[in-house]
């Protein structure tokens, strides 16, 4: 007797259960060994999985561990989004460019990006100086910068170009804070650490909402 295949939605819950499973080998292996050095077969046999399914699935073991890189950037873009879509003047009143600052710092102080960076570098194997690491976190603040900046103005109603600028200032200056950061702390997430972090962001933060002005001084006494 012939066995009919498997009906096409099937075929495609079971292709996606194989990607899933791939992709949670991948970043179980990476947390176990500390850097992505795991083979093909070592992957397929993690993942219960033929060494041909994971090449049905992704290119390369690069392609499998960039994938891994992308869920957490997704993660992290998602969450940003809601975060800034939840929040608001407590007062009610109008949006300025002012208060929207302060709603933007608002929300990235509120946000664990530390373990998101650690991650991201962990798993890019960047203990070995892997060149992909800082351009792949550079591009998660990228597409953060241009998600929130969209959403904030329009809900804001403020001139894009002011949203932009507002925006990009702030999300450069995380992506200069994380680099300072793994470099003090190796990217080891912990109290230390955490406040190692926040103590960066309070100084980039002041820095840019400062604009580098010189500090007031008192006028000579006559």
């Amino acid at each position: 007797m012939t066995t009919a295949p498997p009906a096409p939605d099937r075929r495609a819950q079971l292709k996606a259960r194989h990607r899933q499973a791939i992709l949670d080998a991948a970043d179980a292996l990476i947390v176990e060994r500390g850097a992505p050095r795991f083979s093909v077969d070592e992957l397929a046999a993690a993942a219960d999985v033929s060494r041909r399914t994971v090449f049905n699935h992704f290119a390369s073991l690069d392609d499998v561990v960039m994938t891994a890189c992308t869920r957490v950037l997704t993660g992290a873009i998602d969450e940003f989004r809601a975060a800034a879509a939840a929040s608001s003047r407590p007062d009610g009143g109008a949006t300025t460019v002012d208060s929207l600052f302060a709603e933007t710092v608002g929300v990235v102080r509120g946000m664990d990006l530390a373990p998101i960076i650690a991650s991201i570098w962990r798993m890019l194997g960047s203990d070995e100086g892997d060149p992909r690491s800082q351009p792949v976190i550079q591009d998660v603040f990228a597409r953060i910068t241009d998600e929130l900046a969209a959403e904030l103005s329009e809900r804001s109603g403020l001139d894009a170009l002011d949203v932009d600028i507002l925006v990009s200032s702030l999300m450069n200056g995380i992506a200069v804070v994380a680099k300072h950061w793994i470099t003090e702390t190796g990217a080891v997430v912990d109290a230390a650490t955490r406040a190692r972090w926040r103590d960066l962001l309070d100084r980039m933060v002041a820095a840019v909402a400062a604009g580098y002005r010189p500090a007031a001084t008192d006028p000579p006494a006559d």
